[in-house]
């Protein structure tokens, strides 16, 4: 076994936020030599509108991690994580393969935010053609979204990407609305740093006369924000900017889902992977 991959597996383990758990059984797998093997864990996230008061509800998520042996070299790679989303009022599951390079090594986190149906922004290097054919690599910030209103015949969402050039500015967007207390520089900074996060983040609005707490997320398809109520109702924009009434715009009775978590969740294709799954999918090992 060599102790210099396995090291390199256990922190990239870490660094993509599934701790150290997986250690022991990680060497234990890679010492019995295997073409290929997957090894499981599961977590458990707090919902935004829950974290001040945890026991209302906690959201499962399970991922199983796939490795494989390289050809020519007694080393493993860590190639892709199946993440399972169930959420805490929910019998239905999210579904989606996480392939580590495809889609830029998104964290166990930032999985997690992904199948909640938020948008989150990421750096990731692109290539660049230089003159003289000299292939050259650079840094952007991308904006990652989940379609999960579709599947492909593997059971996977697409991964919609918003780079600059798309135009989403999301200081512009924030603006848009009078939220309470922006006032202050750093308190909007870190407002924004925390919806490129992907996190949900609370805010007073001004609604006509009053002001009323509300939920904002990104949106960069739409080149806005995403607003809802306390109890995670999509607010209208003509109903803030137009009326000045708060009214939440609610489900029509024959489209409502038994369901609501972080925010109003999207239509999620009623197909999974394990439905075209076939053959021999390597050792798995669970914990």
């Amino acid at each position: 076994m060599d102790e210099n991959n396995l090291a390199y597996l256990q922190k990239t383990l870490d660094y993509l936020g599934f701790g150290t758990r997986l250690n022991e059984v990680l060497a234990s797998s890679i010492y019995r030599r295997p073409e290929k093997f997957s090894l499981g864990i599961n977590q458990r996230y707090i919902p935004w509108e829950f974290r001040s008061d945890p026991g209302q509800g906690v959201d499962h998520m399970h991922f199983e991690l796939n490795f494989s042996k390289a050809k020519d070299a007694d080393v493993y790679f860590l190639n892709s994580y199946r993440a399972e989303l169930r959420r805490y009022n929910s019998a239905d599951a999210v579904v989606q393969n996480f392939e580590l390079e495809r889609d830029n090594r998104m964290s166990a986190l930032q999985s997690y935010k992904l199948l909640c149906g938020l948008s989150l922004q990421k750096e990731i290097f692109i290539k660049n053609n230089a003159q003289g054919g000299n292939e050259q690599r650079s840094k952007v910030p991308v904006w990652f979204k989940l379609d999960l209103s579709v599947s492909d015949d593997s059971g996977n969402h697409p991964m919609n990407r918003f780079f600059p050039g798309y135009g989403y500015d999301l200081d512009r967007a924030v603006d848009k609305y009078a939220f309470s207390g922006l006032e202050d520089p750093e308190k909007k900074e870190a407002v924004i740093k925390a919806l490129r996060y992907g996190n949900l983040v609370e805010l007073p609005l001004k609604i006509g006369e009053k002001e009323e707490p509300v939920y904002l997320a990104a949106n960069p398809k739409a080149k806005t924000l995403d607003l809802y109520s306390r109890d995670m109702k999509a607010i209208r924009d003509e109903h803030i900017l137009g009326t000045g009434q708060s009214k939440v715009e609610n489900p029509p009775p024959e489209k409502k889902r038994s369901f609501e978590g972080v925010l109003p969740p999207p239509r999620v294709a009623k197909q999974f992977p394990w439905q075209h799954q076939g053959g021999d999918k390597g050792n798995r090992t669970g914990r």
